[in-house]
């Protein structure tokens, strides 16, 4: 008796060996084996980028070395000779010598000024404004508001250097200070313009109110809504309860970004090379409304307007002990910021 043909049955015609399936052993070892790759990837791009950071201090500290090691404790204080004028003997040298000395007080001291002014004055702004956004503010007018803030932050600083060297400069010149108090500043030797201590923290408020409004507008959307809600629900206002509610919880948030906006105020150049006078000099506080019109010239300023003398010895070693202070500076800033950061961390994981 012949048989009918062969009926095939469509498509495939038979399954894959279980050990191919996605449950198989051969399948899990090859994704375990593609994962330690990438694992070993992440590992080698961490490696590289503390190699990078240790490479970076290690040359900073060993281009500043000799004027740490000829100066000592001498390096924070200040001479008879103003800092300026030490950086230019150290470019020229004295008769075919070196000049060695440096006295950093005046570059120091023009830096804490600018930072600690700039946060005094922008920080009750930056929080104002961030309670504001993330609280107070419409979704239609936060929506217009929130984007323009963050695009400030990221604007470079040559700009805000050039508004406040044509515009705020020369408003501060003619409407604060009046002629004869520039004419008998000249007369010792202390030129005043519109370029002074003033002018560069209020270009520098500007410049950091952004970076610390778009941290404390993050941390204030985190907070739990039960709480707020719960403290509308007892009769608070809605100004209340943020500040009763949403300002304790994002405390470690506003140190962090508080002290992140001063590692960014500290080693800021451009913008106060061109505002901040230029000028190696301590303002006296016993000098009343002047102080604030005196003019600075702070560390990052300092390497800025005497990079052209890089290639010259001592001056190269002086530029790079500047470096080194600020660099240890942000260092700091940083650690401090993350330190900072922990006990949120901890409360949201509890």
């Amino acid at each position: 008796m012949t048989s009918g043909p062969e009926v095939r049955p469509r498509g495939r015609t038979s399954l894959p060996p279980k050990e191919l399936g996605p449950s198989g052993p051969n399948f899990r070892s090859r994704i375990a084996g593609q994962e330690r790759g990438w694992e070993f990837i992440a590992l080698l791009a961490c490696l590289l980028m503390f190699a990078i950071i240790a490479v970076l201090v290690w040359f900073v500290f060993r281009e500043s070395w000799p004027a740490f090691r000829t100066n000592g404790l001498g390096f924070f204080t200040t001479a008879r000779i103003r800092l300026d004028d030490q950086l230019g003997l150290a470019f020229t040298g004295i008769n075919g010598h070196p000049y060695t000395q440096l006295n950093a007080l005046a570059g120091i001291v023009g830096t804490v000024l600018t930072t600690a002014g700039a946060l005094l004055i922008g920080v009750p702004f930056a929080i104002g404004s961030a309670l504001f956004i993330a609280v107070l503010a419409p979704m239609k007018v936060r929506g217009i508001v929130e984007p323009v803030v963050r695009l400030l932050a990221g604007v470079p600083s040559v700009i805000f250097g050039l508004l406040g060297l044509l515009l705020l400069a020369p408003f501060l010149e003619h409407h604060v200070l009046n002629p004869d108090t520039i004419e008998a500043y000249g007369a010792a030797g202390l030129p005043l313009t519109g370029t002074s201590l003033l002018c560069g923290i209020l270009v520098l408020t500007v410049m950091v109110i952004p970076i610390m409004v778009a941290i404390f507008v993050d941390a204030l959307d985190n907070v739990p809504v039960a709480w707020r809600e719960g403290s509308l629900a007892l009769g608070t206002d809605s100004w209340r309860a943020a500040i009763r509610i949403s300002i304790p919880w994002i405390r470690p948030a506003l140190v962090a970004g508080t002290i992140l906006a001063a590692g960014r105020a500290i080693g800021e150049a451009i913008a106060l090379a061109m505002v901040a006078g230029s000028v190696a000099w301590i303002p006296n506080i016993k000098d009343g409304w002047v102080f604030l019109m005196e003019p600075v010239h702070p560390l990052a300023a300092l390497i800025v307007n005497n990079s052209e003398g890089l290639p010259v010895q001592p001056l190269t070693t002086d530029l790079f002990a500047f470096g080194a202070v600020l660099l240890v500076s942000s260092l700091l800033f940083s650690l401090t910021a993350r330190v900072a950061l922990l006990p949120g961390r901890n409360l949201r994981r509890g």
